[in-house]
């Protein structure tokens, strides 16, 4: 369980632990951003509904037929502990809130809600060629089979269109949350993680790279993935690929406020016959607390790196600027 205090679900900002307080509405925990954002809690996780509703009214207190969720007013939520103002990511945790987060959405934060621009794989694949990001956003925006197509084009490592696709999706994912919309990004984190499943029957070898690349574009709004992103590490054919999404959100984020690293077990898989994994578990060693000093015969093993729409073979001392 971390230690850190919970931030907004919509700016990022730390928040203080919801008050309770008597309002029109009667007695509510809840507090306020200052980003304008009203939080509500509801500490036990049997009377989520209530709490709902308590937001919205807050929200908008001339009644919550007034609230278009997704048009005028998007809510988030996470599983939170009341009695020592924490997010919760443990799902065994016995202190299992909920807090629920609700804000009018203006300008900028308005969910896309045209209709899907007609495009052919054939033609998206091009985009993701030519790595035009730009049309890349709008277009993710207005056909959400672009997300699907972009999952399909990640699976094969030799290709370097993979490559490309994986680097797409952090593009996409920044354009979601700029409108607003986080639940598709989460759907999509749930599509590829059940992808890596014995029973979806899926092929998601990449998937854990995908999920980097959407918590990546803000971390704040996915602190609860990265614990479960980091799990996937226990079945063999996704280690490379667990360790390059891990590898690039340390970048971003301090890992040890939402992981326990072993550092014997990355030095086990600093042993491994792939000299990928070799190479990507020494460096995460390097972004941690971890006392290892690198051996020669590692230091001089080569590993893939994808760097501005090419791949390349670097050494792995001289790998890590890339990540």
């Amino acid at each position: 369980m971390r230690k850190e205090l919970p931030t907004c679900l919509f700016c990022g900002r730390i928040i203080m632990p919801p008050q309770q307080t008597m309002t029109e509405i009667g007695e509510v925990i809840s507090g306020k951003c200052e980003c304008g954002a009203i939080y509500v809690c509801e500490p036990t996780g049997h009377n989520q509904g209530d709490a709902l509703v308590d937001a919205m009214l807050l929200a908008s207190p001339e009644g919550i037929e007034n609230i278009e969720l997704g048009v005028n007013f998007e809510i988030r939520e996470r599983d939170y502990d009341y009695r020592t103002h924490q997010y919760v990511y443990i799902k065994s945790w016995p202190f299992n809130g909920r807090l629920f987060f609700i804000k009018a959405l203006t300008g900028g934060e308005r969910l896309v809600v045209e209709d899907n621009i007609k495009i052919t794989k054939k033609d998206f694949i091009a985009l993701i060629e030519n790595r035009d990001f730009e049309k890349i956003e709008k277009l993710a925006l207005q056909n959400k089979n672009s997300i699907g197509w972009l999952i399909s084009l990640s699976y094969d490592k030799e290709n370097l269109i993979s490559w490309k696709a994986i680097e797409a999706m952090g593009h996409v994912a920044k354009a979601y949350i700029e409108a607003g919309d986080i639940e598709t990004l989460r759907n999509t984190i749930r599509k590829l993680l059940w992808s890596m499943t014995d029973e979806s029957g899926a092929i998601g070898w990449r998937s854990a790279e995908l999920i980097g690349e959407i918590i990546y574009a803000n971390p704040s709004l996915f602190e609860d993935i990265i614990p479960i992103l980091w799990s996937q590490r226990e079945e063999e054919s996704f280690i490379e690929s667990v360790l390059r999404g891990i590898l690039k959100l340390s970048k971003k984020v301090n890992l040890s406020n939402y992981i326990k690293i072993n550092c014997q077990e990355l030095e086990n898989f600093s042993r491994h016959k792939n000299d990928d994994i070799k190479g990507l578990s020494t460096l995460l060693m390097k972004r941690t607390t971890c006392d290892y000093e690198l051996p020669e015969e590692i230091k001089q093993i080569t590993i893939s790196m994808y760097d501005n729409g090419k791949t390349i073979k670097l050494k792995v001392n001289e790998a890590e600027k890339f990540l």
